[in-house]
């Protein structure tokens, strides 16, 4: 009879170990290593709460918390402007080297300065030669008749490598369309728009619906341009 209770005991640890482990397995997807600014590095898994759709009342992608396990309760916050970079551990067919959102200056022109910048997370898109693409969503306010209505966009933006210290800022794409890199970037504004026109602008346009990290092909054209000027 012992001998039965023991092996009954032996079983239901092996089973809870083996149930723990599976739910472990299960939340991989919010497994991750982040860098902070000083270099230092913390593993841990993320709160399912902190991407913009779930941040109606705080900035979007702006902060986020961490437990060290699955099932911690206590977790510690972390900003923009304390880490580097939050890398997913989880390798998945649409992203086999893995999922990086990365802590940059994010342009936001004002009527005060053209030139304002926000610390903000944003995910990479595809990592280019002189550029980077990015996406994140956000909040957007839209105002009618009617009244306010708010809803969640996706946006896309680029950072170029060759800014040196201000390698940081990423420019959503309506900004390289803008007067904004004027100084930094002369002729890029009217290239991009001549960029979808012409015997080539067709068949861009519809490449640009089905990948958004066209803009990265679009600059090193541009910057083959520039040396040839």
């Amino acid at each position: 009879m012992k001998k039965l209770l023991l092996q009954a005991s032996v079983f239901a640890l092996m089973m809870c170990a083996a149930g723990k482990a599976e739910a472990q397995k299960d939340q991989e997807f919010r497994h991750v290593v982040v860098t902070m600014k000083s270099g230092e590095k913390v593993e841990g898994y993320l709160k399912r709460e902190w991407h913009a759709d779930k941040s109606l009342f705080k900035k979007s992608n702006f902060s986020f918390k961490m437990t060290p396990t699955p099932e911690d309760k206590d977790a510690v916050k972390y900003t923009a402007e304390e880490v580097k970079c939050i890398e997913y551990t989880e390798k998945t067919e649409n992203a086999p080297d893995g999922i990086c959102w990365e802590s940059r200056q994010l342009a936001t022109p004002s009527f005060k300065s053209r030139y304002h910048t926000i610390p903000r997370l944003v995910c990479i898109n595809r990592v280019g030669e002189h550029a980077t693409a990015y996406w994140w969503k956000d909040w957007v306010v839209e105002t009618n008749a009617k009244g306010q209505r708010r809803y969640l966009q996706t946006f896309y933006g680029i950072r170029f490598h060759e800014e040196g210290e201000e390698g940081e800022i990423v420019y959503t794409y309506q900004l390289v369309n803008s007067v904004l890199l004027k100084d930094k970037k002369p002729g890029l504004k009217e290239f991009c728009k001549k960029w979808f026109k012409g015997p080539e602008g067709k068949e861009r346009k519809r490449q640009a619906k089905e990948d958004a990290t066209w803009i990265l092909d679009m600059y090193e054209a541009y910057l083959k341009t520039q040396k040839q000027s």
